[in-house]
């Protein structure tokens, strides 16, 4: 069978899994394979239908990526964007979200930790996804999978109430009790590539340069200076390392929450666990500063009401504001090199980094909030 052929195949297939019609599924099949994540953990669809329908006893109408449906793509997601992240209607009962952890370091022991978390929260009563079942992790050759209760409302828009809500909701967060277990595994970092870099916030930076290696050899010489510039802002940044600790979430922003403003919850917990609670207050500020200064100030104001940062952490914010465009600046930079190109110093989060003054501006801002 031709390359063409088989791909042909795989659309009739995922059509017939998922309900997408023919020309839906080829669209979201061609977007997936551009998605730098998709590789990591590949979904046979038809598969994983009749493996938890048979698991669970359930029957199952309908399951797709996310993104898929106009009906559940989170607002400002695209298609391919979350492709192991499906949503499983089912005949009885009310939608599951199942996610599916394939890659070599997404072993089914930490798929496992993720729904001890789950289950910490809800004994915490922190408003996050719940587990869908008393045992939902499952195992699909030899990958983990986990079921959790689909929540409804989908993503809210970033407004400074939606943001006060967000940031006071990670002050509740970082002052849950420690506890044993997963709770206590090495958390806060990025969880996207497929968990080869899962762990502490500073694992952000390990992948940050991972990405400039696996180019180093592919990079033009017109993009060799942004290149030695970019590596050498990884080598020298921040790792919050030494800084107060607490539970934290790996990729805590807008984007991680969903539901009704004034009644969210919390989703993607597979970066979670203990490390330095600065990071993801900074993640939260950083994205809360691509609009005005109001935004910023709600972040402060919310997190105060339960958290005062120490001065160390005062003092450090404006390097570890960096951590995280910095993960993507050099995923920008390592797409672009695979594609033949070399980004423009003002474009992306390359721009963000090579700006410091904007950076300069919003530490000033949210430390000034934050002393209250």
């Amino acid at each position: 069978m031709t390359k063409e052929g088989s791909f042909k195949r795989a659309v009739r297939q995922r059509a017939q899994a998922t309900g997408l019609r023919y020309t839906e599924a080829r669209a979201a099949l061609e977007k997936g394979r551009t998605s730098p994540f998709a590789r990591t953990r590949p979904v046979e669809f038809a598969e994983l239908r009749a493996h938890l329908e048979t698991r669970y006893g359930i029957r199952i109408t309908s399951i797709a990526p996310i993104d898929d449906d106009p009906e559940t793509r989170p607002s400002g997601s695209w298609v391919g964007h979350y492709p192991w992240t499906l949503v499983v209607k089912r005949e009885d009962g009310s939608p599951w979200i199942a996610r599916v952890f394939s890659s070599a370091a997404d072993t089914v022991g930490r798929v496992e930790g993720d729904a001890e978390i789950l289950r910490f929260l809800a004994l915490q009563d922190f408003p996050a996804e719940r587990p869908a079942h008393d045992d939902p992790v499952s195992v699909l050759e030899g990958s983990g999978v986990i079921v959790t209760e689909y929540v409804e409302g989908g993503r809210p828009t970033q407004s400074p109430a939606v943001l006060h809500e967000l940031a006071s909701l990670l002050g509740r967060l970082h002052k849950l009790p420690a506890a044993g277990g997963a709770v206590a595994r090495d958390g806060g970092s990025e969880e996207h590539d497929g968990a080869f870099f899962a762990g502490r916030p500073k694992q952000d930076l390990a992948a940050a340069m991972s990405f400039l290696v696996s180019v180093e050899d592919a990079v033009a010489p017109e993009g060799r200076e942004m290149f030695e510039w970019l590596r050498d802002k990884v080598e020298h940044a921040d790792d919050a390392e030494g800084l107060p600790e607490a539970f934290t979430h790996g990729n805590y922003h807008a984007w991680a929450a969903v539901g009704s403003p004034g009644d969210l919850a919390i989703v993607g917990w597979a970066g979670s666990g203990r490390g330095p609670r600065l990071p993801a207050l900074a993640w939260l500020l950083t994205t809360a500063g691509e609009g005005d200064g109001e935004g910023i100030d709600a972040v402060a104001r919310g997190y105060r009401e339960h958290i005062q940062l120490t001065g160390d952490e005062l003092e450090r914010l404006p390097g570890v504001l960096a951590m995280r465009p910095l993960w993507l600046a050099c995923l920008d930079y390592r797409e672009s090199a695979r594609s033949g190109s070399t980004p423009k110093m003002d474009e992306g989060w390359i721009g963000w980094i090579a700006r410091p003054e904007h950076a300069e501006r919003l530490a000033a801002r949210a430390i000034a909030s934050l002393r209250g």
